[in-house]
């Protein structure tokens, strides 16, 4: 019970002591046509951090859903504290102590931390007006549970995404959190910031805050979590204590098949050098990079996040402007100020952040495959060609195995992973020799990352020149022929695939 503003003293936990904090028994659910959740159970204890993995569609967001509120299920029981529980709306939940906090945080940037953290239960004086100074007072408190180190009087639009993603922890606390839900919360961080993060989380588990964590980065469900459930199409697959899972077991189970390694074996012929980039330069973001592409071939572009690597990406791809140095495509030397040239030269950009870049959201999934061809479907240069854009949307989805109801469907209700396979089938659609792939498995399931592996291995065979940016070590060992390691702006080193080692990389990222 509440014994002032956002401060609580401990909860009784009923009769019996070992009472389950949450249990979702049961739980199915369908849409029209499709079949969401079948039998869903799983559990919750007080103080423990359950993972939850799988594909994307495999009914994670769903399940999240029934328990906060947003749905309601065509069956199963809720229990809270072994008390029968049935949201029937997000409210209902908030005021339960169950809070979700999404991937695309929902706090307003143009207001106060403190107005954020008390958003919707502000204090009150008797004539309605906000109690500024108990506001910010709990607020503050707040703040310190959760280690962040700010005024809560600062605008929220001033702080970073791991800050956002700390003041969302702290209105989870404002509201006497029994139970906060985590989806996807590092896809955006630095190594800095998620062991920030993680550190919080240690704190909410040491307070008796039962945590449901869902991610794509089985390293980190590996490092946090107590316990993991598989979900596969709409089923709880298993669950066992993370100690007794592999990753190779708990990659079979997301997927349902065996898989023997995370990234496919790879039979390409190095050719001639497609790209060359000379002492290339742009003004405050990067100096004097110097590489060789050749066909056949996919090089990684490895270092810390700032380094530059994005920035050289979409240099290249004339999306930002350089300063000085040269580039040559195909032995020709190539002035491309301009995405538009860079496709005219053969080279496609599939950028990191795929909603604000890649994709236009609000449009089909056939309009976003077709928008770098559009002079190539259409009569006269003009009179856009519908049945031709039908059938290049046709094709990427079976070539890419598209998850879609079908071409029309509306690019920005597809899955996360196919969405980035949206993104590369518009890439495709250019028939590029040169891809510049900037975190292309960022977000995505494991199953998708391995069909996006496929794809670029697929690629590389058919002779293109293929450059990787990404943060995840692993994927650069697994996928490149060389690595070349960014610091500051400059190349610091480069490690030839026999020489391949995650301190070797990372020394050069952080050391030079």
């Amino acid at each position: 019970m509440a014994t002032g503003l956002g401060r609580k003293t401990p909860r009784k936990c009923g009769p019996d002591s070992m009472t389950r904090l949450l249990e979702m028994q049961g739980i199915s659910m369908g849409f029209p046509g499709v079949k969401a959740l079948s039998d869903v159970s799983i559990s919750l204890d007080r103080g423990e951090v359950l993972g939850i993995v799988g594909e994307n569609g495999a009914g994670k967001s769903t399940l999240m859903k029934i328990l906060a509120g947003v749905f309601r299920p065509d069956a199963g029981q809720l229990h809270l504290e072994g008390v029968p529980f049935s949201p029937r709306r997000p409210k209902d939940a908030l005021d339960a102590g169950i809070i979700v906090i999404h991937q695309e945080l929902s706090l307003i940037p143009e207001r106060s931390v403190a107005e954020n953290i008390f958003l919707g239960h502000l204090p009150r004086g008797r004539l309605g007006g906000i109690r500024r100074a108990a506001l910010n007072r709990e607020a503050s408190r707040l703040l310190a549970r959760v280690g962040l180190s700010v005024s809560p009087r600062t605008l929220v639009r001033r702080l970073g995404i791991a800050q956002q993603q700390l003041v969302e922890i702290a209105r989870a606390l404002s509201r006497e959190a029994r139970v906060i839900v985590m989806d996807e919360p590092t896809a955006t961080l630095t190594t800095a910031e998620q062991r920030i993060l993680f550190a919080t989380i240690a704190t909410l588990r040491n307070a008796g805050v039962g945590l449901v964590f869902i991610s794509h980065h089985l390293e980190e469900v590996f490092e946090i979590c107590d316990r993991v459930t598989v979900l596969r199409d709409g089923a709880a697959v298993e669950t066992r204590a993370t100690k007794d899972w592999t990753e190779d077991a708990l990659i079979q189970a997301m997927v349902n098949r065996p898989i023997e390694a995370l990234f496919p074996a790879r039979h390409a012929t190095l050719g001639e050098v497609l790209l060359q980039v000379e002492g290339l330069s742009s003004a405050g973001r990067f100096e004097d990079v110097s590489f060789e592409l050749r066909a056949g071939e996919v090089v990684g572009l490895g270092g810390l996040i700032g380094a530059g690597r994005t920035e050289v990406l979409k240099t290249i791809y004339g999306a930002l402007p350089a300063t000085k140095g040269k580039i040559h495509v195909e032995s020709r030397e190539r002035h491309i100020r301009s995405p538009r040239q860079a496709l005219s030269a053969g080279v496609a950009l599939v950028p990191e952040d795929r909603k604000g870049e890649g994709l236009v959201m609000p449009f089909s999934l056939r309009t976003n495959v077709a928008m770098s061809t559009l002079t190539k479907v259409s009569w006269l240069r003009s009179i856009l060609a519908q049945g031709r854009i039908d059938r290049l949307a046709e094709h990427a989805v079976e070539d890419l195995r598209i998850r879609t109801p079908g071409i029309r469907q509306l690019v920005r209700s597809l899955s996360g992973g196919n969405q980035q396979k949206v993104v590369l089938s518009r890439a495709l659609t250019t028939k590029p020799r040169i891809f510049l792939l900037d975190e292309p498995t960022r977000g995505i399931d494991v199953g998708a990352k391995v069909e996006v592996y496929r794809l670029i291995n697929a690629l590389a065979e058919r002779g293109a020149a293929i450059l990787v940016v990404s943060s995840d070590m692993l994927e650069l060992l697994g996928l490149c022929d060389r690595v070349l390691v960014m610091r500051t702006g400059r190349i610091a080193g480069m490690v030839a695939k026999a020489d391949f080692s995650q301190e070797r990389i990372m020394a050069l990222a952080a050391l030079g």
